[in-house]
């Protein structure tokens, strides 16, 4: 059951991954790599949260225009006292601030987020009930995002859920179609 049911979400990460390609055609997408803190499954678990080893988390957004994003985010965390967990989560990025015209650019945003959640049980005391398995639903709210830069950025995210209260990391953003040429430049 465990594997067959792996398989049907190895598909639906191919699919979506596909789908977002075709979207990205459009103009612009953005890669980032980030390291959250005190993630919801931590703060679930409850102490200590030392346990926790943090969420290494990656994204890959594609603009659909100015102010929206969507994508896909995958991130780990493993909790010493409870299990490991592997969620994979489309997003939607919503901008409400940037100062493109200026200097430095400064976008602020928030993300929501709804996805699956691959849990390892660690627990292998005698009569305890394996409970490995996509069993949990990865999400992440974040209210309040800001990214500093223009093609390679930092950036910082309080919210809660799979990333944690706290993340923080690069992205790099990058046009996925050539930019159109002006007949006056020729």
């Amino acid at each position: 059951m465990f594997q067959r049911l792996m398989k049907i979400c190895s598909v639906l990460v191919v699919v979506s991954a596909f789908s977002l390609t075709a979207v990205a055609q459009q103009g612009k997408a953005e890669i980032g790599l980030a390291y959250g803190y005190y993630s919801y499954f931590t703060l679930k678990q409850g102490p200590p949260l030392s346990a926790s080893t943090g969420t290494p988390n990656i994204n890959m957004r594609y603009y659909l225009n100015n102010n929206v994003t969507i994508g896909l985010g995958v991130g780990f965390e493993n909790i010493n006292n409870w299990g490991s967990l592997l969620t994979f989560s489309p997003e939607v990025t919503i901008k409400y601030l940037d100062t493109k015209d200026d200097r430095v650019r400064i976008r602020l945003y928030g993300v929501a987020a709804m996805g699956l959640t691959v849990f390892d049980d660690l627990n292998l005391n005698p009569g305890h009930a394996d409970n490995t398995g996509p069993k949990l639903w990865g999400f992440q709210f974040t209210p309040f995002g800001i990214r500093v830069g223009r093609k390679v950025a930092a950036f910082a995210e309080v919210g809660v859920g799979y990333k944690g209260l706290i993340n923080a990391g690069l992205s790099y953003r990058f046009r996925t179609t050539p930019k159109k040429s002006n007949p006056a430049d020729h």
